[in-house]
């Protein structure tokens, strides 16, 4: 099915034509839903809009109040005449370290090509669930959150305690920090979105969320929290995060990983991704690029050396225990430390595709994106300066007795 755009604004304005090709396949009750380019790093057919709620989680300390956020798809042209969203992550930093960083806000700031509170459009839309890693936040990757938002994805992200940037800065002002249980407050959230007001501030979600095609991802800690969930989703995708066990719904997962991670042991991923006994069973991983490949971590700040030294500079001492997690593989580096690594935007397009499709697969029954995948060496749209060869290694097994 071939889609023809045509953009003219204005009288004085460049007429510009493009063509999409989109893909046709639909689970079934996904007719309302637009279908997507084929291309699985393409930005979608929908607006992304976002909605700030939360959710308080009994458990014998007391009660965890978690914050969530969802990106998803919103009504054509509801977005005009709106200004986007963006984020200020001093706001995941404890007051005393808030302060510092007073005079950082042009640093500090993550646009995000989404607009609050949109009217989400008609249809009921899979459920992605992201779990960032340590010392990080819900808007961690949040290029990737969008994306699938665009791609007919309801995409949802908690700050989780005890692991999240605030709650390890607040160490230093002698706050001890809550228990860490990222696949407890995953499963507790689920629950959440499936029942009325289970999540305070989602009510327009309601009725829009098909919690019975589920994807879960992360990254690092969050990648790892994915291990056991495979009874909770039917699509895992750990990132730089190990491999997913089988379980009862789980129906696929994808492993990615960067070829320069140096603080999850790349040899170890590709180890753990081989004795992975889910099938089918994906591995992809990116080239040049270091631990933070699907993250914004790189890019914020980049322009003042990244958001660890921004706070070291601000006089945060603690920052320097989190430089190696913080800046590994980021391309800043190069100009002071003689590395190679790529630019952001190659992590960025080897995520969306490789995550997309697995995703669409399974959660919007589209059977071309099993093939999207397995040529993603050759088929994989290639940015502005970045190499070809940035998918380093790709491979499968798509049956328990086929390994490509």
């Amino acid at each position: 099915l071939a889609q023809v755009c045509v953009y003219s604004p204005s009288r004085t304005a460049m007429k510009i034509t493009f063509a999409w090709t989109v893909a046709a396949a639909t689970c079934p009750g996904q007719e309302k839903l637009l279908p997507n380019p084929v291309d699985p790093s393409a930005r979608g057919p929908y607006a992304v809009g976002a909605v700030l709620g939360s959710i308080v989680i009994p458990n014998a300390d007391g009660v965890r109040n978690i914050t969530v956020e969802a990106w998803y798809p919103a009504q054509a042209g509801s977005e005009a005449g709106k200004d986007p969203l963006g984020y200020d992550i001093r706001l995941h930093t404890p007051p005393k370290q808030r302060a510092k960083l007073a005079n950082a806000s042009n640093v500090t700031f993550q646009s995000c090509s989404c607009y609050r509170d949109l009217p989400i459009a008609d249809g009921e839309f899979p459920v992605v669930l992201y779990i960032h890693g340590t010392a990080a936040f819900r808007t961690e990757s949040l290029h990737q959150q969008a994306h699938w938002a665009s791609r007919g994805f309801v995409v949802v992200a908690a700050d989780h305690p005890g692991i999240q940037l605030y709650d390890l800065l607040n160490v230093v002002n002698l706050v001890v920090p809550p228990k860490t249980d990222q696949a407890g407050d995953a499963r507790e959230i689920l629950q959440g979105l499936a029942q009325a007001g289970g999540v305070a501030g989602f009510k327009m979600l309601e009725g829009h969320m098909d919690l019975q095609r589920v994807g879960i991802t992360g990254h690092s800690a969050g990648g790892m929290a994915c291990r056991d969930l495979g009874d909770v989703a039917d699509v895992l995708i750990p990132m730089a995060g190990y491999a997913p066990v089988a379980k009862t719904r789980l129906k696929s997962t994808l492993v990615l990983a960067a070829r320069n991670d140096t603080i999850v042991d790349y040899p170890g991923e590709v180890l753990a991704y081989k004795s992975c006994d889910v099938t089918p069973k994906r591995f992809a991983s990116v080239d040049a690029l270091g631990h933070l490949f699907c993250s914004d971590l790189c890019w914020i700040g980049a322009s003042a050396g990244g958001v660890v030294q921004i706070a070291i500079d601000a006089g945060i001492k603690v920052a320097g225990a989190f430089k190696s997690l913080g800046q590994n593989g980021c391309a800043y580096l190069n100009k002071t430390e003689g590395t190679h690594f790529l630019d952001p935007k190659c992590g960025w397009q080897f995520v969306n595709y490789a995550s997309a499709a697995a995703f669409e697969e399974v959660l919007r029954c589209d059977a071309g994106m099993a093939d999207k995948l397995t040529k993603i060496k050759s088929e994989m749209p290639i940015p502005a300066g970045c190499p070809d060869s940035v998918v380093f290694d790709f491979q499968e097994q798509l049956s328990a007795g086929l390994v490509v």
